[in-house]
């Protein structure tokens, strides 16, 4: 049982469960900005055993609370940003229809089922107790394919046909140290040349926070996550990535500001600093 089998992965994995947990409550929301109704499904399974569980960010989650308390902001805000990325994926699949698309880390994310446009080759790659609980929810079918892997354990790349091809990330390179997203990316550059990379970002200000030992604790403590938890890498512009190779081409940025959604409310003011507005987004770029 998958609601058995989420007790048993990593405090890492574990991260999971918010953005999930979030897209959940934006859905049964007034005027939901994403309309995800398949993390609706999988919540309702997981609340059966999360209400007994012995950990507290289970219990939260399944009384309807992020971070201790009912957030509709921050539900609001990961919903927001899971819709940004469908529609990168939306806009690579208007130009390439019987294209591929590869989800970094995709937890118990949904975009296939929200952007399928019926030729779409999609591989969602996570970890494999991730991917375990993941195929009790999800089922594998001729055009929608699940690989149990490290992203840093690049065999997986020999599973994936020659496509045009878009690799996503949304929540994963931060946990990555520089060095590894580096080979990551000069990799993906190397297997899969011409392919595109929509990542979300963490600025270089917040990691350089999280190295203070106080600061570290009340990220893990603020979201009820382990001792492990913490993000390594970050940038301070979204053009820093072209430094690390000749090819490696930035396209554009989003930031969750960008949108203007009423429901953030006064988290709209962060759009007025240049700093803050860049704490976190998302860059698209392309590999040649």
């Amino acid at each position: 049982m998958a609601e058995d089998g989420i007790n048993d992965i990593t405090d890492v994995s574990e991260t999971l469960l918010i953005p999930l947990y979030a897209r959940a409550i934006e859905t049964l929301s007034e005027n939901p900005v994403i309309n995800d109704v398949k993390a609706v499904e999988i919540t309702e399974k997981l609340n059966k055993v999360f209400l007994k569980s012995s950990s507290q960010l289970h219990r939260q989650l399944a009384e309807g609370r992020i971070r201790g308390h009912s957030n509709k902001k921050l539900a609001a805000f990961l919903s927001i940003r899971s819709r940004r990325f469908d529609r990168y994926c939306q806009d690579f699949l208007k130009r390439n229809p019987n294209g591929m698309i590869v989800e970094l880390g995709c937890g118990l994310s949904s975009h296939f089922s929200r952007i399928d446009n019926g030729t779409l080759e999609w591989y969602d790659l996570d970890l494999p107790e991730v991917i375990r609980v993941r195929k009790t929810f999800f089922q594998e079918s001729k055009r929608y394919h699940m690989i149990a892997s490290s992203v840093l354990d690049f065999g997986w790349m020999d599973l994936l046909p020659a496509k045009d091809v878009l690799f996503v990330a949304e929540g994963l390179l931060m946990y990555l140290h520089e060095d590894d997203v580096k080979n990551f990316i000069l990799k993906l550059q190397h297997r899969f040349p011409g392919c595109e990379l929509v990542c979300e970002v963490e600025n270089t200000f917040v990691i350089e926070l999280l190295k203070k030992e106080r600061w570290k604790k009340k990220f893990q403590r603020d979201h009820h996550l382990g001792p492990d938890v913490t993000m390594y890498f970050g940038i301070r512009d979204g053009k820093d990535l072209e430094q690390w190779a000749e090819g490696i081409k930035f396209v554009d940025e989003w930031t969750i500001f960008d949108d203007h959604e009423k429901k953030l409310g006064w988290m709209n003011m962060f759009s007025f600093s240049k700093k803050l507005r860049k704490a976190q987004w998302i860059v698209r770029y392309k590999l040649v």
